[in-house]
């Protein structure tokens, strides 16, 4: 049997379930033994590591670009340098984005396990894809088309890659693309009022969360599908939260001037509303022990207090007090935490 390479929680958690068994007489000594020679305690995470350490060069990557595109006269040199058509620079970025796309079939079919460089092999194809649409879009066919042609567009790409590559990352694009999508067509269409449908863009995002939901239920019962099942949940509870914590903030208002002078306590119901959408996700993931919901629900849960606390009594209180009561608030959060850390700990040495 072949070592497994667990982390110091993990192997707890996992002694302390082979103990369990064993006193129950649900597994002989024998087994027993033979379970707990079957994984080892590395004492650093070092795929953790290895995860920060490739967005860390993908981010510093991004900023060099964004720094070269900030500074005028490297930007006049690239120019003269690269003094193409659009339709040329188009063709050889989408180029660009294959050889990365093949190169991380590649990777992942030579090194199966190494799956964050293999991903992050993927992440340059991904962006590549989209510089090569944006210079299709400077091109005199596409130049007239909406933005919201091309987000559409690329979400299709994106997820048609997905799928075919098996990528969660490139998956995960598709969603953020797919949102971009939607904000840029509904606000197009939304014209000088600001309103779709009579939604201002938080309350558009709720429903936008909530079909992404959907779409995880439809994934979940395709098989072949199974591993994009719960960054779709994630994409969508984070759609959905996000968007009903802003509008416990700007209500349903897409005129800043108009929400400017309204009372705080007209926003009161949309506070109560992410409230019991919090509360049920904490209710629902603790009662189904799905715990990327119960964490959203938590999360957004003390956002949403602590946000309320910013709105009502920043003003009202002296500041000394006002942070004061946040210190406080914190340290009995995280003196609460602590014990259950603690509590779970003896548990678990107990056993």
């Amino acid at each position: 049997m072949g070592n497994m390479k667990l982390s110091k929680q993990k192997a707890k958690v996992l002694n302390a379930a082979i103990n369990n068994w064993e006193n129950e007489q649900l597994i002989s000594d024998e087994q027993a033994n033979k379970l707990r020679c079957s994984y080892q305690i590395v004492g650093f995470d070092w795929k953790l590591l290895a995860v920060y350490s490739f967005w860390i060069a993908i981010t510093c990557f991004i900023i060099s670009v964004g720094v070269l595109l900030a500074d005028d006269y490297l930007l006049d040199l690239l120019a003269q340098i690269i003094d193409a058509p659009a339709s040329l620079l188009a063709t050889a970025s989408a180029i660009i984005a294959s050889l990365f796309l093949v190169a991380g079939v590649r990777r992942r079919n030579k090194y199966p396990a190494k799956n964050v460089s293999n991903e992050a092999t993927f992440f340059f194809g991904v962006l590549m894809t989209a510089v090569s649409l944006g210079f299709v879009s400077e091109t005199t066919l596409f130049s007239a088309t909406h933005d919201a042609v091309l987000l559409l567009l690329l979400t299709l790409i994106y997820a048609v890659l997905g799928l075919h590559l098996s990528s969660v990352l490139i998956w995960l694009f598709a969603l953020f693309s797919f949102g971009a999508w939607i904000l840029s067509q509904t606000t197009y269409l939304a014209g000088s009022s600001g309103y779709f449908l009579g939604l201002n863009i938080p309350l558009r995002f709720v429903f936008v969360g909530l079909a992404i939901l959907g779409l995880s239920i439809v994934v979940d019962k395709k098989p072949q599908l199974g591993r994009f099942k719960e960054p779709t949940r994630f994409i969508g509870l984070l759609y959905l939260f996000l968007a009903l914590w802003l509008l416990s903030i700007f209500g349903n208002y897409e005129d800043l001037a108009a929400w400017s002078v309204i009372r705080q306590v007209e926003l009161l119901p949309w506070s109560v509303a992410a409230g019991i959408a919090c509360i049920a996700a904490i209710y629902i993931g603790i009662k189904t022990d799905d715990a990327l919901t119960r964490s959203f629900g938590i999360t957004f849960l003390l956002i949403n207090l602590y946000t309320r606390f910013f709105e009502y009594f920043w003003e009202s209180f002296h500041k000394t007090i006002f942070f004061a009561i946040l210190a406080v608030s914190f340290w009995l959060i995280g003196s609460q935490a602590e014990k259950l850390w603690q509590i779970g700990g003896k548990s678990q040495t107990a056993e």
